[in-house]
């Protein structure tokens, strides 16, 4: 697969762990972030590599190697000396052909170390003895070694030295392994494509079908370690560009090239290349368009960018007829694009003219010159005149406006006056700009988005534990495109404990969504303290795009930490098996993986063989039980040779702190062969060394490896490596509890002088019961100058003791205020606190605030705005309104008014009684007595009366003395039963309505008067009186109710029978008013001689009775006959019945009836006119209701007496008559 992590043989008892150690710097890290344009990752590979960031560095693949023409060779106590003019260097492979000697081929060597070198002779280790005969090549092994073939057949290998060097000791080798298709490699590595570039790796292929290609797989590696199939130490490439150039066509072949796994390529904006992705694969091929063979232009390239990378597949092909050759070239650098790719290209100016000026003319503004000869000029052109014998005519850069002639142009110009007889005019005409190419950068159009798998862990209580790339799922992590695992956002954090990277050697909280390299995992960075199973949630990245999967890293805790103790395994021979005594002190048991099997191999779970000479890296690990948590995974280096072991001493510096810069240590670093130990800068930003000194240059992880590669009498040695950090001079912060009753406090941080670091949140969970947590304070108090919220920038200036800052929240209620704003909810710590004041100007209506109260009623503890308040938790603070009640003595005539009470909360307070004082006695007011307090001035309010009542006080208020009046009814004379006394306010007020059973004589109750004779205010049961003071009220009596005759009944005959007429009736009330209401009829009788008629006629209904004269048989002649009419009432009060005969007798003449009648309507109508007056003087004023004035009853009076008089006459004259006809007269 291109691109390609390579698929090691892991001989294992557990997944690897073991850190990469390459830091990256700042600057570095900023560019990776801010631009993926020219900082583009690849795939990784297993997490034991070394990595390097090639920014800046070129992948060289020199296909040579340094050679030397042999002249003698000697032999003494196992050494053959060679002599031959050379410029080797002891150390390197040397490989010897073409000598002759006797015995054959006895100094034909492959492969083997030189021992020593000078200008004229090399040696080697090797027992061979004979005779020289003659001739011989030695060639030094610098650029490249044939492993397998020479890399032109399927399966070949060649070994390229020292393609990098990153740094002194850092060198990098390359193993490049051929595949064909349809294709012959007719030179694995020439310089046909690109002459005169020996870096660049350049294949030449013939094309054997329509369509094939060569595969070239390019692996990494530590220098030196490859030796063969499975052997090696991989090393991580970050940062490298490949240029694939000189795609083209030789005339029968189209040349392409194709890349996976890549992050972007790059093309010409004029690009001949045409990208496509392969059917069936996440490949890009980039075919050329061209027809013919051209030189290495950039149309022809294309460059593709990796982030990371180990190994890498790169293809080259052609599609056309069969023999089609083609040449390729391939860098690994970001070649340039050339000039006229990026930048514009600017012509050279050209002029016309000089051109004579004759003379000139002006016109509003505009300046027209004359020349001698056509001048040639145009519209628009920029002209530059001199000369002129007025200098205001002079100018340059002026545009032509107007071309009025061939021999006349104008600008514009406000010169006028003067002459011009002798100038020149010059016009200047800019060169053609060719705008630049440019480049397009597309990202891999292949790539799909990564996957992995969910992780656990099992990590040791309150112990920092690292949390590493496989921790975050890099064992699983799965790209179809094969880009690398480049880093993860953290999407959802720990609910407890401390979960930290560290950034530019300061320890700061992971934040949500935040994004971490791999390589600064790889770097320790990332760590976590805890005591509680957590899960931290993560996305994977690619380099291009996150998972579309959220994963899960479950922590599980323990209370016991586990150590693996491995010892060096030193230097051992081929075909040995040895105990690797590993062990864990938890009694587990310890899994050993390595990825060189080539080298050493792992059998039964714990021992190592050996298989062949190189260096095997081999990786303890155990991962931890519900006991123990998971150790740390150790490394180990087993060296194996058949020369003496030798071993380097190399003691750990420690962490170091730049004081001074640069600050150079010793690092007393030796090798017991007595042979130099060189030291290897891992860390080139942070340290470098210079010779056996270590210098430090800046802040961060330093990684430093004491190496000695040995000779041919000593294998190469254990490497040692130390990992140490280098930190500014710097302050400690320790975080405290500060009585927490749970949890834990950050680990301790370290700052350097003058920089900053992030407060930490409370990953810890640190709780106080009732409490808030805060932040972190400078005072254990929490009232310290300054309170650090998680996330604050801290400077410190000294070391630093931050407490955990506890808050409980007062907050402030407007307990009903009507206006105004609470203070905002106040943040406090345990113990004291200042209250806040009345900020917001809180109102409630007729209330006036008082402060705070730990009750809504008020009736709490108080304190006033701005006390000292003594904090035990979350609390809630009212404000406390007071009201006052006033007292008003009301109109008082004497006494002492109450003074205003105590302000009071709103509650039922007890009113003072009317006592009065010692001076002065209570309250009085003429005609009244005192009937409490009452909130309405009037009294018709709600009345409360001391000591039996409390008044609701809810607001200020005003109560007022409640004057009672006290109204006596005064029988005034009468019998029975008067109303008893009436109290009540001041007012209109409704007399007794109840009936009276009052009477005085013959007279009747008929109303109340303010007089005992009724003369004046006078009052009806029932009626409004204007009550204002005590009062006596008298019984005026009047003549009792009786009906009154309208029509008197009347009796009549004929020749057959008596008729009676039955009359009408009036109920008079109190012989006043009349009634409407008609009354009932009860009987009528015919009385013959004043005596009942036996055939009386009850309750008729008719108007008319008649009796048969028939009946009247028995009655003598010339007997009086009268008509009875008895009336009921009508079922009016007082119940009573009346009656009355007709006035005359049958026998009375027509004109005595009339007469009367006449009399009756004569003085009745008088009568009528008095009543009606006296109604409409009543309607006037009704203190008069029924009753006369003076005046009334004396014209009442005149009226009736009238009509007694002339009844009285007509009796006396109907008596006559009657007495003269013999007929009786009755009345009633």
């Amino acid at each position: 697969m291109y691109g390609a992590k390579k698929n090691y043989l892991l001989q294992r008892g557990v997944t690897m762990n073991k850190r990469t150690w390459r830091p990256i710097s700042l600057g570095t890290l900023a560019a990776l972030l801010l631009s993926l344009i020219t900082v583009i990752v690849g795939p990784l590979v297993a997490a034991s590599a070394t990595t390097f960031d090639m920014t800046g560095n070129t992948l060289a693949f020199n296909h040579t190697n340094l050679t030397a023409t042999i002249t003698r060779v000697a032999t003494s106590n196992g050494v053959i000396t060679y002599t031959a003019a050379n410029s080797f260097t002891a150390g390197q492979l040397v490989t010897i052909t073409g000598v002759t000697s006797n015995p054959v081929n006895r100094f034909n060597l492959a492969n083997v170390i030189i021992n020593t070198a000078s200008s004229t002779t090399f040696t080697v280790l090797n027992a061979a003895t004979g005779t020289y005969t003659s001739g011989g090549t030695a060639t030094q092994l610098n650029d490249y070694r044939n492993v397998v073939g020479t890399g032109v057949a399927g399966g070949d290998q060649v070994l390229y030295y020292n393609v990098a060097t990153i740094s002194a000791g850092n060198t990098v080798d390359a193993v490049v392994t051929t595949t064909t298709s349809n294709t012959t490699v007719s030179a694995f590595d020439g310089e046909s494509a690109v002459p005169g570039k020996p870096g660049y790796f350049q294949p030449n292929l013939t094309l054997s079908g329509t369509n094939g290609k060569a595969v070239f797989h390019f692996a990494f590696y530590e220098h030196g370690t490859y030796t063969g199939s499975n052997t090696g130490t991989p090393v991580v490439l970050n940062n490298v560009t490949i240029s694939s150039v000189d795609l083209d066509n030789g005339g029968s072949g189209y040349q392409f090239t194709e890349f996976g796994g890549f992050q972007q390529y790059t093309l010409t904006k004029n690009t001949m290349l045409t990208p496509a992705v392969v059917t069936g694969t996440r490949l890009e091929r980039f075919t050329t368009r061209e027809t013919a063979n051209l030189a290495d232009v950039p149309q022809d390239m294309v460059q593709v960018t990796y982030l990371t990378l180990s190994s890498i597949d790169v293809a080259v092909g052609l599609v056309g007829s069969s023999g089609a050759i083609g040449y390729f070239g391939i860098s690994f650098s970001a070649l340039p694009w050339g000039a006229s790719i990026t930048d514009p290209v600017v012509g050279s100016p050209t002029t016309i003219g000089p051109r004579a000026i004759t003379g000139i003319t002006t016109s509003g503004g505009t300046v027209t010159y004359t020349t001698s000869a056509n001048h040639g000029f145009s519209v628009g052109q920029s002209v530059t005149v001199t000369g002129c014998a007025t200098s205001g005519y002079n100018g340059s850069s002026m545009i032509i406006t107007t071309v009025a002639s061939a021999k006349k142009f104008a600008v514009t110009k406000a010169q006028t006056g003067g002459s011009c007889p002798a100038g020149s005019a010059t016009v200047t005409i800019p060169g053609v700009v060719t705008p630049a190419i440019g480049v397009s950068n597309v990202d891999n159009p292949a790539n799909v988005a990564p996957t992995t798998s969910n992780t656990t862990a099992i990590l040791t209580a309150g112990t920092a534990t690292v949390i590493t790339k496989n921790d975050l799922g890099a064992a699983s992590f799965v790209d179809g495109d094969s880009n690398p695992f480049y880093k993860v956002k953290i999407t959802g954090l720990p609910a407890r404990g401390s979960f930290q990277h560290r950034i530019a050697g300061t320890w700061q909280n992971v934040t949500s969504n935040e994004e971490i390299l791999t390589s600064d995992i790889d770097l320790e960075n990332l760590r976590f303290t805890g005591s509680d199973a957590v899960h931290i949630k993560f996305r994977v990245h690619d380099g291009l795009v996150y998972s579309t999967d959220e994963y899960d890293l479950g922590i599980t805790i323990t209370n016991r930490s586990q150590t693996i103790t491995f010892p060096e395994p030193g230097t051992r021979a081929v075909g040995v098996t040895f105990d690797s005594g590993v062990s864990s002190d938890s009694g587990l048991d310890v899994e050993l993986v390595t990825t060189q099997t080539g080298v050493c191999t792992i059998v039964n779970g714990v021992q190592i063989r050996t298989e062949a000479e190189g260096e095997c890296v081999v990786t303890a690990s155990q991962r931890g039980n519900d006991t123990y948590s998971k150790a740390t995974s150790v490394e180990r280096t087993v060296h194996v040779s058949g020369r003496l072991a030798q071993a380097v001493t190399f003691a750990d510096p420690g962490r170091q702190i730049l004081d001074s810069n640069p600050k150079t240590i010793a690092s007393n670093a030796t090798a017991d062969s007595n042979l130099t130990v060189q030291l290897v800068s891992q860390t080139l930003d942070v340290c470098t060394v210079d010779g056996l000194n270590i210098s430090l240059i800046a802040a961060g992880p330093c990684e430093v490896w004491a190496k000695q590669e040995g000779n041919a009498t000593y294998a190469s040695a254990t490497t040692i490596k130390h990992n140490f950090d280098v930190i500014l001079p710097s302050w400690t912060i320790t975080f405290n509890n500060n009585r927490a009753s749970s949890g834990t406090v950050p680990p301790v941080s370290e700052v350097t002088k003058l920089l900053s670091v992030n407060a930490p949140t409370n990953s810890g969970n640190l709780q106080l019961t009732g409490y808030s947590f805060a932040g972190w304070n400078t005072q254990a108090d929490g009232k310290g100058s300054v309170t650090y919220q998680p996330g604050d920038a801290i400077t410190p200036t000294a070391d630093l003791a931050l407490y955990a800052k506890w808050s409980a929240s007062i907050t402030y209620d407007a307990n009903g205020a009507t206006s105004g704003d609470v203070p905002a909810v106040q943040a406090v710590v345990p113990g004291i606190n200042t209250l806040a004041l009345n900020s917001g100007t809180l109102r409630k209506s007729s209330h006036t605030f008082a402060g705070w109260n730990t009750l809504a009623t008020g009736l709490g503890t108080s304190y006033a705005v701005g006390a000292d308040f003594t904090v035990s938790g979350d609390v809630t603070l009212y404000a406390k309104w007071t009201s006052v009640i006033t007292f008003s003595g009301n109109g008082e005539s004497a006494g002492y008014v109450p003074p205003g009470s105590t302000p009071a909360v709103d509650s039922n307070v007890a009113l003072p009684a009317n006592t009065g004082t010692i001076r002065t006695g209570p309250l009085e007011k003429a005609d009244h007595s005192f009937g409490g307090w009452n909130t309405n001035q009037q009294g018709t309010g709600t009345n409360y009366m001391p000591g039996v009542d409390t008044f609701p006080l809810t607001g200020n208020v005003t109560l007022y003395a409640r004057w009672i009046s006290t109204i006596t009814y005064d029988a005034n004379g009468g019998t029975g039963d008067a109303p008893t006394a009436q109290r009540g306010v001041d007012g209109n007020v409704r007399l007794d309505a109840n009936p009276s059973n009052l009477t005085k004589g013959t007279f009747i109750f008929d109303h109340w008067s303010l007089t005992d004779d009724g003369s004046a205010d006078n009052y009806g049961s029932g009626a409004t009186f204007a009550l204002s003071g005590n009062t006596t009220l008298f019984a005026i009596y009047a003549q009792r109710s009786y009906l009154r005759i309208v029509t008197p009944p009347k009796i009549s005959q004929n020749a057959n029978s008596i008729t009676c007429s039955r009359g009408t009736f009036a109920y008079m009330d109190k012989g006043v008013t009349p009634v409407l209401a008609s009354p009932t009829i009860a009987n009528v009788f015919l009385l013959v001689g004043g005596t009942v008629f036996a055939s009386a006629k009850p309750a008729v209904a008719s108007s008319t009775v008649s009796w048969l004269k028939t009946d009247l048989a028995t009655v003598r002649s010339g007997t009086a006959l009268t008509c009875r009419v008895v009336a009921n009432q009508g079922g009016l009060t007082p119940l009573t019945s009346e009656s009355t005969d007709s006035p005359l007798a049958i026998s009375l003449r027509a004109q005595q009836t009339k007469e009367l009648n006449s009399i009756e309507a004569t003085y009745q109508s008088d009568v009528n006119a008095a009543i009606a007056k006296q109604k409409a003087a009543l309607a006037a004023n009704p203190k008069l209701v029924m009753v006369f004035n003076a005046t009334f009853k004396s014209e009442m009076s005149a009226a009736q007496s009238k009509k007694d008089a002339a009844i009285v006459a007509s009796r006396i004259k109907r008596a006559s008559e009657v007495a003269k006809a013999g007929i009786a007269l009755i009345w009633p």
